[in-house]
Parts: structure tokens; sequence; C-alpha cells
């Protein structure tokens, strides 16, 4: 197996990239994996995303970051896990490029300890709010998984306050529903915000994994990007944001 079997072979390789291992599972028929090239069913399918900043350092000196193109995030990302996957003999399979997608969600949540924050954003027990999903590598030979039976306590469920919901300048999120609109047009409107200079400040009042908070640069970098995505989808005229 060259020690394919082993969990930490993959780990230590995405680190390269800035990448953490994020969790896995061994796949049974209604996780909805898609098969591997070959069309052989994956008997291990492995998460790997950012915690914090840590692929900022990476990412931003790329080609796809300097190039001016469009989505350069996401571009990054197909070429890193495409990469990966074949040296590992797998296929890679992304939480954008849709519709269809996939089940990015369900599968997290499988591999790690995760629940829904009052945001939507899903609760990590270490990074809190502070992370993110890039890629998933179905491999066809089963690794040996780290598995944890202590589930700890969602965080959301002890926090009275709710410092999360009072962070928005605009309220847009009520606890159930997140109002992308008013969102946008506040940052629109306001370009001196701390949201553009620091990133979304109803994430930052949540004190969960307040270590892995963004760096300002990756924070601005991602509210950049919200803001012309949404302006081809509430603007007639996308030329209104540049």
């Amino acid at each position: 197996m060259n020690g394919l079997d082993n969990i930490g072979v993959y780990s230590q390789r995405a680190e390269e990239f800035g990448l953490a291992l994020r969790g896995g599972f061994h796949p049974v028929d209604e996780d909805s994996v898609p098969p591997l090239v070959a069309g052989q069913s994956p008997r291990t399918l492995l998460l790997f995303g950012n915690v914090g900043s840590s692929i900022w350092s990476v990412f931003s000196e790329s080609t796809e970051f300097k190039d001016a193109e469009p989505d350069p995030l996401n571009r990054w990302s197909e070429r890193i896990g495409h990469a990966l996957a074949e040296e590992w003999g797998g296929a890679a399979f992304f939480p954008f490029g849709g519709p269809p997608y996939q089940p990015f969600l369900k599968w997290a949540k499988k591999a790690e300890c995760l629940e829904s924050s009052m945001l939507g954003m899903l609760m990590h027990p270490t990074y809190g709010l502070w992370h993110a999903y890039r890629f998933a590598i179905g491999l066809p030979q089963e690794v040996i998984l780290d598995i944890t039976a202590d589930q700890p306590s969602h965080a959301c469920n002890s926090c009275d306050e709710k410092p999360c919901l009072g962070g928005c300048p605009v309220n847009a999120f009520d606890g159930s529903r997140y109002d992308v609109e008013r969102c946008y047009r506040y940052l629109k409107s306001t370009p001196g915000a701390a949201c553009h200079r620091h990133g979304c400040q109803a994430r930052i009042a949540c004190p969960e994994g307040s270590g892995y908070v963004y760096q300002t640069d990756h924070a601005a970098f991602h509210m950049e990007k919200f803001l012309l995505s949404q302006s081809e989808r509430f603007e007639t005229d996308s030329s209104v944001i540049k």
C-alpha cells in the first residue's frame, strides 16, 4: 500500500499547501459519494480545507491569485485537489461548480463533530466558525481513520447571549435566516464599514475559535468576492461593483 492506508500520509501532504485534513469516513450508499474515475466505489472519503488563514500564505502567492481571472480560490482548489487525487489514485470532489452540488454539509458532519450555528455556518468545537472545506478526495483504499467517541457539546446550546446575532450592523441574521440582500446593500453603500476591513462582524462576535479569526487580507479577499457575486444577483448592471 506504500503507506496509503496511513492517515498521516494525507495530512502531512496537505499541510504543504496550508490545507488541513478535515476528517473522513468510509462511505456507504446513503452518503452519495460519486464513483471514482474507473467506476469503482471509493472505500474512503477524506475532506480537506483551511482552519483559520492556514491556506493564505500559499494561495496568495499562487498563479490563480495573481492572474486577475475570476474565481481564483476555486481554481486553486481544483488544481491542488485534482493533483493530490491523481497522486493518490483517487478522485476529487468540490463544494462548488454545480448544480448539481455535492452534499458537503452532510459529509462534513459525518467526518467531524459539527453542528449548524445561529448564523447557518457549521460550528467546529475548536475552530468555531473560522474554517472551510475546499475539496474531498475519494480513495480506492481503506484508510485507517482516527475515530474519537467523544462528542463535544454544541457551543450554541450553551450560549445565552448570542452575540453573533447582535454583531451584524443591519441585523441580517435572526437565528434561522440570513438576509443576503440586506447584507449586500449595506456593504455596497458603506465601503468604509468594519465588515469590509475585517470581515463579517456577526462572525467575529462569536467567541468560539477566536484564535483562528481570518487575517485581515484574507477576510477582505472573501468580502470582495462576496460583493462581486451578489452584484450579479441583485443588480441589473453587474459592472456596479469592481
